[in-house]
């Protein structure tokens, strides 16, 4: 029997929905990109009715778009849509990480340690798609052992959808690198070290918010160089 015979619907929608948020945030798939029906389909092993449906939910969240007589394409995302996603991530995790933090093993602190350090690593070198992988497995992990399931579920859906929108709205800035690595640094400390759950929400809650306001101050500068290069490619513009 095929892999696609034994899998149930949801399973292969949800198959081709982490591939398609996968090569966004590997950065394959650009903002205004066409997608390939036939082709995720072919990629994923699956028939082209998960596919539409996968698309169509990636459609309601607005990371991908259709239109007429064309098909579907990577959504050109903005920064609304962006800081609402974020700063809806940053209450869930925070109330997450407290409640997962007296519940994580010395284990889980000491790979929270080495995926800090593969960040670091990744952002020496320059490579995006490493330094996104581990940024999720860290964050992951926090997480992991909250004892509200409903609460972590729907995180973990939406953590691929996080790095998704980082990567086709803001794109890598290394400089803010240095600054999330100390903060991941003093929040496993704390961690470690018992704080209150309190303390822990508000860190984590700061370090999202943090993000969000380095990452907006990203996007107006991307949108004001980019019009500085129309004006200067157009003179009508310059009026």
């Amino acid at each position: 029997m095929s892999a696609e015979a034994q899998a149930g619907p949801r399973d292969k929608t949800r198959r081709v929905y982490d591939h398609v948020m996968e090569r966004i945030v590997a950065g394959d798939f650009a903002a205004g990109d066409p997608i390939h029906i036939g082709t995720l389909a072919g990629e994923t092993g699956v028939s082209l009715i998960p596919v539409r449906e996968a698309l169509r939910r990636l459609e309601s969240e607005g990371l991908v778009e259709f239109e007429f007589h064309r098909g579907a394409r990577v959504a050109e995302l903005g920064a609304e849509g962006y800081r609402d996603v974020m700063q809806t991530q940053a209450v869930l995790e925070g109330l997450a990480v407290s409640l997962s933090a007296p519940l994580l093993t010395a284990e889980d602190l000491e790979r929270a340690r080495d995926l800090n350090a593969l960040m670091d690593a990744a952002h020496d070198r320059g490579d995006f798609h490493a330094y996104n992988e581990a940024s999720l497995e860290f964050h992951g992990l926090l997480q992991s052992r909250c004892p509200n399931h409903y609460l972590r579920d729907t995180l973990q859906r939406g953590q691929l959808r996080v790095a998704a929108m980082r990567a086709s709205v803001v794109g890598y800035r290394g400089e803010i690198s240095e600054r999330l690595s100390h903060e991941h640094t003093e929040l496993v400390d704390r961690i470690a070290a018992g704080a209150p759950a309190a303390e822990i929400e508000a860190l984590m809650r700061a370090h999202r918010t943090g993000t969000l306001a380095h990452d907006s101050a990203g996007i107006a500068e991307r949108a004001a160089s980019a019009g500085s290069a129309v004006s200067e490619v157009d003179p009508r513009l310059r009026a």
